[in-house]
């Protein structure tokens, strides 16, 4: 491995995050091992079971086993909904999906530790466990949080904060990702009790003289999409590969005709545009080396489980022609393909970059339009055969 460590940066993107799949199969393929897993919103799950012992094809084994499976996954909360409703009660309207088999499903395949301890413990000596970061929002005072274990950062934590972060490790991981994943209205939002022996309570206090017995998270992406800026100024990792599903700038015509979560998320991947120019601005951000792989499948919904074997292929193959493109050899020494990947790089490099002909083929080759295409040229093929 590379005497620099390398970090693995994971963006929000609700179920695009499958694509995030593939892109790890391909840094096992080329023999790129993280030390460092930072993941939010739908990226916080693909992260939470990487750095806890599962490869690729395990994670993509259970993603696509809920490709077909919607019902299975999404606690839709209707008792509260219809309630709150009858009753004009605002506080049973808090969201349309609870959460709660999510973060059981997560818990559940977590295969080598449940709890941020448990894993900063095991990263020593356990290579197929890594380092974890998983950010979200607290709802009451807006404050980013990123739960980890404090004690595998090498930083002078003061009052439960770092450098504009709110640390805490009192949650489980699991607990962390049902936080990172509460995406406003569309999940209720992630309610856990406060823990006075936790750093991040005497953060807490600072901005208030007391503090209720628990604490609202929403989506993590809210404050930062893509959270390089927490590899950087918390692990201190200078060497960054990143799968950012975010927006890329293009237009999107039929956003308004998809509905209000679709129209949420696409604002939401505004700002996260936004947000990652800004950080890019960032003093210490500007010391780090960043490669952002972006598969751009943009057709894809929030819901859109069944094309999850399609995601996963697309982000294995954008990442495997980056890697063929720097001279990476598959199953290659470690080290020479770190070099390689890094050498004669650009402080920030997206791939593809826009305006390239790989960019262009990835926008015009939409997922959704490519299988619908393909069986439309299917059913051609049936009524020329008919006649």
């Amino acid at each position: 491995m590379s005497k620099e460590p390398l970090a693995l940066v994971l963006s929000g993107g609700s179920v695009r995050a499958a694509a995030q799949i593939g892109v790890i199969r391909a840094l096992e393929e080329y023999n790129i091992q993280p030390k460092l897993v930072v993941g939010t919103s739908g990226g916080s799950i693909v992260a939470a079971l990487y750095a806890a012992g599962m490869d690729s094809k395990q994670i993509a084994q259970l993603f696509t086993s809920f490709s077909g499976e919607r019902h299975s996954l999404l606690d839709f909360n209707w008792l509260n909904l219809i309630i709150g409703l009858i009753l004009r009660d605002r506080s049973k309207l808090s969201g349309l999906i609870k959460g709660r088999v999510l973060e059981s499903i997560v818990d559940s395949h977590l295969l080598k530790a449940k709890t941020f301890p448990e894993l900063g413990a095991l990263t020593k000596k356990d290579p197929t466990v890594r380092q974890l970061m998983i950010s979200a929002v607290n709802l009451s005072d807006g404050q980013e949080t990123i739960f980890c274990d404090l004690g595998s950062l090498d930083i002078p934590v003061v009052n439960g904060e770092y450098k504009g972060f709110r640390l805490c490790n009192h949650l489980t991981i699991a607990q962390a990702v049902r936080a990172s994943i509460s995406i406003p209205g569309v999940f209720v939002p992630a309610k856990f009790s406060n823990n006075t022996l936790c750093v991040c309570y005497r953060s807490k206090l600072k901005s208030a003289s007391s503090i209720n017995s628990y604490e609202y998270y929403v989506d993590g992406g809210i404050r930062n999409g893509y959270p390089f800026n927490a590899a950087v100024k918390l692990g201190g990792i200078t060497k960054i590969i990143g799968v950012n599903l975010g927006y890329a700038g293009m237009r999107r015509e039929d956003i308004v005709t998809k509905g209000p979560v679709e129209i949420l998320s696409q604002s939401l991947d505004i700002m996260m545009m936004d947000q990652v120019l800004g950080d890019l601005m960032d003093q210490d951000v500007q010391k780090a080396n960043i490669i952002t792989i972006n598969p751009l499948i943009y057709d894809i919904s929030t819901f859109d489980l069944e094309y999850i074997p399609q995601m996963i292929d697309r982000g294995y193959q954008v990442a495997t022609r980056l890697f063929q493109q720097k001279g990476l050899v598959r199953a290659g020494d470690s080290k020479s393909n770190m070099r390689l990947l890094f050498a004669h790089h650009k402080r920030f490099i997206d791939f593809p970059q826009k305006g390239t002909p790989y960019f262009k083929e990835l926008v015009n080759n939409q997922i959704k339009s490519a299988i619908g295409l393909s069986e439309k040229q299917q059913e051609n093929q049936l009524t020329k055969i008919a006649r």
